[in-house]
């Protein structure tokens, strides 16, 4: 993660801000909670790592919000029923971890990764969980606000909100 704004054409992707050529539909939410998920990084794909077709060039990941991810909300089938009827991406992927807080990945197309920043949707009407922190400040500043002190060495400086993605470079 770099500490300078990103530029498409020079880095090979972005940490925090906002996913690319998605609709606001297409962004995953929490079947826990019913908001979206916070967008973590959209990398592209090195051309040996492309095995879905020459035109699937990235993947934007998504994660529970760290401000619900503390023992968070009970899970409401509800709720969950609610989220996995909605239309998703068509290349969407959901996973879980062994403490059952939420993940997914989409894996986009080089018109997709060339397009404008996506509007993350409305929470479920179901919601009722608290309102995620990375709604309101961005994903980097709710990250750097609940991280440990050595999860907070990978930024250069505090982040400000309204913050911009971080540009990614692979090694």
């Amino acid at each position: 993660m770099l500490d300078r704004p990103t530029e498409r054409a020079r880095d090979h992707g972005w940490v925090y801000g906002l996913p690319p050529g998605i609709t606001s539909e297409q962004w995953p939410l929490d079947p826990v909670t019913g908001y979206p998920l916070m967008h973590g990084f959209t990398l592209l794909l090195p051309d040996d790592y492309r095995l879905h077709g020459d035109d699937i060039v990235a993947v934007s990941f998504f994660a529970t919000a760290p401000d619900h991810n503390d023992g968070g909300a009970p899970d409401d089938p509800e709720i969950r029923e609610a989220v996995l009827a909605r239309p998703a991406h068509p290349r969407l992927s959901r996973m879980t971890d062994i403490l059952d807080y939420e993940y997914a990945a989409l894996l986009l197309t080089k018109a997709e990764y060339d397009g404008a920043f996506a509007t993350p949707p409305a929470p479920l009407a179901l919601a009722t969980a608290d309102r995620p922190r990375w709604l309101d400040v961005g994903g980097a500043c709710a990250f750097f606000e609940t991280a440990a002190p050595y999860a907070r060495k990978m930024f250069a400086a505090p982040p400000r909100a309204p913050i911009s993605p971080r540009p990614a470079r692979l090694a």
